[in-house]
C-alpha cells in the first residue's frame, strides 16, 4: 500500500514542523539568566576616568604588586616602597561567572607588607583580583587573573 503526500498536506507538515521549531528556541530563549555582570554599571562608566588615574599611578611604581597562589591560599606581597606608610584598601575577588562567587575583603597588610587570602570556601574558577588602595592620599588599581583549583 502507497501513501500519496499532496501538496497540501506537505505545507501542513513543513508548518508543524516550523512551529515546532520555533516553540523550542522560544522556550530555551525563556530559560536563559539574563542578569548583568555588575549592577550599577552605568555609575561605574560615569567614574571611569578617576579608575584609569589610579591605574596610571599603578603602572607608574617600579615594583607592582604581586599574587602567587600556595597551598596555603593567595599571597599578595606589595612593593617595598610602601614600607612604613599607611595602606587602606579592598581586594575584590571577582568571578565573571557568577556573581554568587563574588568576595570582598578588606586590605588587611603585615610587617612585611604581604595578605594571605585562604581560599578553601571559595568556589572553583577563574578570578580577576581587582586591588583598590590608597598611600598617603594617592589611589592606586590593579587587576591580576587567577584560577583557582
Amino acid at each position: 500500500m502507497k501513501i500519496k503526500i499532496n501538496w497540501g498536506t506537505g505545507i501542513v507538515i513543513a508548518l508543524v514542523i516550523m512551529i515546532s521549531g520555533m516553540t523550542f528556541l522560544v522556550s530555551i530563549a525563556v530559560r536563559q539568566d539574563y542578569s548583568l555582570v555588575e549592577k550599577d554599571y552605568y555609575q561605574k562608566s560615569i567614574s571611569y576616568q578617576s579608575k584609569i588615574d589610579k591605574i596610571t599611578n599603578a603602572n607608574s611604581l617600579k615594583e607592582k604588586v604581586s599574587l602567587t597562589q600556595s597551598t596555603n591560599g593567595l599571597r599578595l606581597k606589595f612593593p617595598n616602597e610602601f614600607q612604613d606608610k599607611l595602606i587602606q584598601g579592598t581586594i575584590q575577588l571577582y568571578s565573571p561567572m557568577s556573581e554568587k562567587n563574588d568576595l570582598n575583603i578588606p586590605l588587611k597588610l603585615d610587617s612585611k607588607l604581604e595578605q594571605l587570602i585562604t581560599v578553601q570556601k571559595i568556589p572553583k574558577g577563574r578570578y580577576k583580583v581587582k586591588l583598590d588602595w590608597t598611600v598617603d592620599q594617592k589611589s592606586f588599581f590593579q587587576e591580576l587573573e587567577i584560577i583557582l583549583e
